[in-house]
């Protein structure tokens, strides 16, 4: 476990969006939590090694990875630290923590030396609690949100993103010609 000072700023107002994940449009993965926002490249996504498909589909991938995202924050214990990479560059990764007091989570922003092509968005488990040598973002702001609120924000860009997804399988080609 990584040792991160969990003082953050509380959102008191439970009924704003405090979490959002997009496709901006350059494909990169756009991660609003709270107050600060970043882009990562989202290239790597579609070009896992098992993947029987070798096309870029930067939905389809950002989709896989929020379903993910998701499945972990629903399992997540009291007192457990959690690492969800959005950002899957050569020769770093992005990532948020997270820690779980009761039904409040706390969310920093930081990263790692863990190269993007090396996680699949299907299965985060090799690194969901613990990523070796994360540093945590500077200046180091830790913000803390209702759980559920996390988790219903998530849901929603969940089905945005699957909605894009469903978009690029109809129209693959960079010109948005339709394949026949």
């Amino acid at each position: 476990m990584n040792a991160v000072l969990w003082k953050s700023q509380r959102n008191p107002d439970h009924s704003m969006r405090n979490v959002s994940i997009s496709l901006n449009a350059d494909n990169q993965i756009e991660v609003q939590i709270g107050s600060e926002s970043r882009a990562g490249e989202s290239y790597y996504l579609g070009l896992q090694p098992a993947s029987e498909n070798h096309d870029f589909r930067p939905a389809t991938g950002t989709m896989q990875l929020v379903g993910e995202w998701i499945r972990l924050l629903t399992d997540l214990k009291d007192g457990q630290q959690l690492f969800l990479p959005f950002d899957f560059s050569d020769e770093y990764t992005r990532w948020l923590t997270l820690h779980r007091e009761g039904r409040d989570v706390t969310i920093i922003f930081g990263w790692a030396t863990v190269e993007g092509w090396s996680i699949s968005p299907r299965d985060l488990s090799q690194y969901a609690y613990g990523v070796p040598g994360f540093m945590t973002d500077e200046p180091f702001l830790p913000q803390t949100f209702y759980l559920p609120r996390v988790i219903s924000n998530l849901r929603n860009c969940y089905a945005i993103l699957a909605e894009q997804a469903c978009h690029e399988e109809m129209y693959p080609m960079p010109g948005g010609e339709m394949l026949t």
